[in-house]
């Protein structure tokens, strides 16, 4: 797949031995649909000739059919591509065998529809504070999968994209060669920088409208995924495969925090289902997430806790917890002991409660009723409490039982 006269990029060599008559027609259709919903704004496009679209798609090179454009859009019997460069729909029994397979070839605009449309799908229950049901997968999901997979393999390897359908469980997709980056990375947004390799056909695949560019479709996968509240999407990469694998059932404690917390991050979604996986989470994200309620250590050992807190911080604890009444000193102690990321003494718990309550009241988020900082009750100023503040005796009568 190079030679003399060749550009080093693959995808962006000319195919002498092809021309317009040598791509699909139902396949030009296919990507003229896909330009103008990804660029409504295009003036003319009913007008353009195949030359001038395909052009204008980053296809062509002047005028000349490219290998891109064969990948995208080759008719199946013109054989301008080596046989490798297909899609395998596998069926896995649960005995680790294949009990189904299928091969399609031609036109990825074609062929990737019609390999996912080969998975099979059903429909879930979610609960949380919106029940709703939805699909196992999100088919534009398994899409991108696929074009993802041809968009980055090595062609040099002659590997094909595989499918791999767990029936009722889980959908790999699979192709040779290596991932640039972290998929963590492309998910949170984070800048990554983009790999060499096939870069005439991503960009192609992007200016048509094909797929997205610069990691969202990854980032998509992710927020799909976290949308439905099922377990996030999982990447097996090693020297020569790159898999991705999107998981139909809901288990583990991921979904169960989705339904009970809502709103939460992608990046805070990642972190949390780094701990359900098994993976080291950063000590600075990690005491956050025990912060939030959303992780503990106890013993040494980090899990996820569904039913994860609504409260963000410390200083919202605090308020939370004078949501029934004053409280003293040493509750507050005794709250932040439980919810500690790290042991600490009970000085440094008593340190840190008196550091925070006298933050608290300087900035007018509470009031201090009376009595030394150890002895004194704290409340909710006026008006926040849903009644009056009560007078020094009536709020140090909370505390004596």
């Amino acid at each position: 797949m190079g030679g003399a006269g060749t550009y080093d990029d693959w995808t962006g060599n000319v195919m002498p031995e092809a021309d317009l008559r040598s791509l699909d027609p139902e396949a030009v259709r296919a990507l003229r649909a896909k330009y103008a919903l990804a660029f409504p704004g295009a003036e003319g496009l009913q007008d353009w000739d195949d030359g001038v679209f395909l052009t204008k798609a980053g296809l062509l090179k002047r005028g000349r059919v490219t290998v891109a454009a064969a990948i995208l859009l080759g008719k199946r019997s013109e054989r301008l591509l080596p046989s490798s460069v297909r899609i395998r729909w596998r069926l896995a029994d649960p005995g680790g065998g294949f009990s189904d397979e299928r091969i399609f070839s031609g036109p990825l605009v074609l062929t990737a529809v019609q390999a996912v449309s080969a998975i099979r799908n059903w429909s879930a229950e979610i609960g949380g504070e919106s029940p709703r049901t939805v699909s196992a997968y999100r088919i534009a999901s398994l899409e991108e999968a696929v074009l993802n997979a041809f968009a980055h393999q090595d062609y040099s390897l002659r590997g094909t994209v595989d499918i791999t359908e767990r029936d009722g469980e889980s959908v790999s997709v699979r192709s040779r060669g290596t991932f640039f980056g972290d998929p963590e990375s492309f998910a949170s947004g984070r800048s990554v920088p983009a790999p060499a390799r096939n870069r005439f056909l991503r960009e192609a695949m992007a200016k048509s409208g094909m797929a997205a560019g610069k990691g969202t479709g990854i980032r998509g996968m992710y927020l799909s995924q976290a949308h439905r509240h099922f377990p996030l999407p999982s990447y097996s990469i090693d020297d020569d495969y790159v898999s991705v694998t999107f998981h139909g059932i809901r288990y583990g404690d991921l979904p169960r925090i989705m339904d009970s917390s809502s709103g939460l991050d992608i990046g805070t979604l990642i972190d949390l289902d780094r701990i359900c996986s098994g993976r080291l989470v950063p000590g600075r994200r990690m005491k956050s997430l025990i912060e939030r309620g959303l992780a503990d250590t106890e013993g040494g050992i980090a899990r996820a806790m569904p039913g994860g807190s609504r409260v963000v911080s410390d200083r919202d604890a605090v308020l939370e917890l004078m949501a029934s009444g004053p409280v003293s000193r040493s509750d507050v102690a005794a709250m932040l002991r439980s919810r500690a990321s790290r042991s600490l003494t009970a000085e440094q718990i008593g340190v840190k409660a008196t550091n925070l309550l006298q933050s608290m009241r300087k900035e007018g988020l509470i009031v201090k009723v009376g009595g030394s900082t150890k002895s004194a009750a704290y409340w909710l100023p006026e008006g926040r409490q849903g009644g009056h503040r009560p007078d020094a005796r009536l709020a140090l009568s909370h505390f004596i039982r």
